[in-house]
């Protein structure tokens, strides 16, 4: 028979390096839409009798056209999914889950990473889904799946390009590989478009800030807190609590991106950013959801409501004539004109400026970041206890003044994108 194996469309994840490789995955993008919509124009002569999909929805999504124009309902194939990345999904950048598929190219199909799948059960699976196809008796037929999977497979079973090897052939974005053959007598390639391109000229994976509206989606059981993803879980004892801590260490110390990890009794807090990007980035969106896997797998349960971190705001003409004594005083770094205690056990101190000078003596307010769930029951127990409102831009924050003048701030981090 003839097989034209099709890669999917673009997607958001293809955009950024992002190992998406679960189930729904990622959509296609407004390009990925498009490069589906010109499969139609490269295939649509073809006598294909059957369209092959696997359970991932951005390879239903590049079928879908061509399909309405040639009258066929794709059929899911569990055995076309893409090689599953493991304790990696989501990561930005391919290199240490090429390692594992390269090491099944030297003869070792042993090699997975944790929650991943090994060679043979690749294969075995891939193998099933052509087989499949095969006995369907269709002379023509296509099916449309990853980039990985179509790789590996097409290196073991029909000759194709080896992981590392060299080749100049590619599998870009609805690249289409055309094979003759079958499951007995074997496959040959006799066609390779190498579909389409999105290399980006000194694209850092993984460095790319993301918005708060961003993380909130891609990481919603955290809280954007002051420029870092934060959690605290609860765990059912203090080794529980302190096997979490390990099993993050080690997980930091193979994808070289580190939490900030604090231990007492049953809970740990958990701060994750890009101290080289300034913000959140990628990697921290994956590592916090590799964390939360891994805190639900020991029985850890999250209590946000535990979850804050206060700031020491300084109003002032001219901060760069107060700053180094605040600095003294502390000893904390200076970062982008704050300071910031090394430990991340103490509270920041930032200076806001003023426009006139204000006639008191005490010139200090208090800032208090909270998830965004807590800050209205934390606003009414404040107002409980005598407080009253004085000021503020909701969401972002409310300004609650004491019976002497002495004003918080409750923040959170809606309303600021």
């Amino acid at each position: 028979m003839r097989l034209h194996l099709i890669r999917h469309g673009r997607t958001a994840a293809n955009v950024h390096h992002l190992l998406d490789t679960a189930t729904p995955g990622h959509d296609l993008d407004d390009e990925g839409r498009a490069q589906a919509a010109v499969l139609v124009e490269k295939l649509a002569d073809r006598p294909i009798e059957a369209i092959y999909v696997s359970p991932i929805a951005r390879t239903q999504q590049t079928a879908a056209p061509l399909a309405d124009a040639l009258g066929l309902t794709p059929v899911v194939l569990d055995g076309l999914a893409e090689i599953k990345a493991g304790d990696l999904e989501m990561w930005p950048g391919f290199g240490q889950y090429m390692q594992v598929i390269a090491a099944w190219a030297t003869g070792d199909l042993s090699a997975t990473r944790p929650g991943g799948e090994d060679g043979t059960t690749f294969i075995s699976r891939f193998d099933e889904a052509i087989a499949t196809i095969v006995a369907s008796g269709h002379r023509e037929a296509a099916a449309v799946s990853h980039a990985a999977a179509l790789g590996t497979w097409l290196a073991a079973r029909a000759g194709g390009p080896v992981a590392g090897d060299g080749s100049e052939r590619r599998l870009g974005n609805t690249s289409i590989i055309t094979l003759d053959g079958d499951g007995d007598q074997g496959w040959t390639i006799v066609e390779w478009d190498d579909g389409a391109s999105f290399f980006q000229e000194g694209f850092q994976p993984g460095r790319t800030l993301l918005t708060r509206s961003q993380t909130r989606e891609l990481a919603p059981e955290w809280s954007y807190v002051l420029g870092r993803l934060q959690q605290v879980f609860r765990f059912p004892d203090f080794p529980t609590a302190a096997t979490f801590v390990g099993r993050a260490a080690e997980f930091a110390g193979v994808v070289d991106h580190h939490p900030e990890l604090s231990l007492r009794f049953d809970r740990v807090h958990v701060g994750v950013g890009s101290h080289d990007c300034g913000g959140v980035t990628h990697r921290d969106t994956a590592m916090a959801n590799r964390l939360l896997a891994i805190a639900t797998e020991l029985g850890g349960t999250t209590v946000p409501e535990k979850l804050e971190e206060w700031e020491i705001a300084i109003d002032t003409m001219d901060a760069d004539a107060i700053r180094p004594f605040w600095q003294a005083a502390t000893g904390h770094d200076e970062i982008d004109g704050s300071l910031v205690d090394p430990l991340r056990l103490g509270p920041s101190i930032w200076f806001q400026q003023l426009d006139e000078p204000r006639p008191v003596r005490n010139r200090i307010h208090v800032d208090l970041t909270v998830a965004a769930d807590e800050a209205p029951a934390r606003i009414e127990a404040v107002v409980a206890a005598g407080g009253r409102v004085v000021g503020g831009r909701e969401p972002a924050f409310t300004i609650l003044a004491d019976a002497d003048g002495n004003e918080v701030c409750i923040c959170t981090e809606l309303g600021r994108d």
